[in-house]
């Protein structure tokens, strides 16, 4: 055998074929015989679609496959029709296998509970949504100014900022100076040790 798992695959599933040819020829009497060359025939076609392997194995396995395919065009006896059985290409049947997947999709559910997904138009837009993790809302950027308007801007800040804190220092003692004066001139009464 060789030393790729894909190409001995395929060649045991050609080997398989006869043992399977043998095995109806021994029950029935008849073989199904187009349905099994035909097998032959797409486990040849995809080792020739194999790109990475050793092109010596490949010969290989394509030699063996083809021994599979003329033993199974030697093949005498009765040929078995089964219209009922008969295969069909995958190609044939994909876009039935598609829409049967997205159908069930659409209705999944267990113990009872069924649930509908993409049966309105604004399902699947947009991001999807996950409950359980809220996301952090972007900061605005903000850009790096030069150096100099940064020192422009922060003296200018500075200067606002000192003249601002002597206007309410100015304010607070000037209201301290006369909430204390009101308080003298509201206290009317005589001291107890003048009388």
């Amino acid at each position: 055998m060789t030393a790729n798992f894909l190409l001995d695959r395929f060649v045991r599933k050609g080997l398989t074929l006869m043992k399977k040819v043998q095995n109806d020829i021994d029950k029935s009497d008849s073989v199904p015989i187009e349905i099994y060359k035909n097998r032959c025939l797409g486990y040849i076609e995809r080792v020739n679609e194999l790109k990475h392997c050793n092109q010596d194995d490949i010969k290989y396995a394509k030699k063996k496959l083809f021994n599979v395919y003329f033993y199974l065009q030697s093949v005498s006896g009765a040929e078995r029709q089964n219209p009922g059985n008969t295969e069909v290409s995958i190609e044939l049947v994909q876009a039935t296998l598609e829409r049967a997947y997205t159908d069930e999709y659409k209705h999944s559910g267990g113990l009872g509970y069924t649930t509908a997904r993409g049966l309105t138009l604004t399902e699947e837009r947009g991001e999807p949504i996950n409950h359980y993790f809220r996301k952090v809302k972007k900061s605005p950027v903000t850009y790096l100014r030069s150096n100099e308007e940064t020192s422009e801007m922060s003296s200018q800040v500075i200067q606002e900022w000192r003249d601002e804190m002597t206007k309410q220092k100015k304010e607070v003692l000037d209201g301290n100076r006369l909430s204390g004066l009101q308080q003298q001139r509201g206290n009317t009464t005589k001291p107890v040790s003048s009388v």
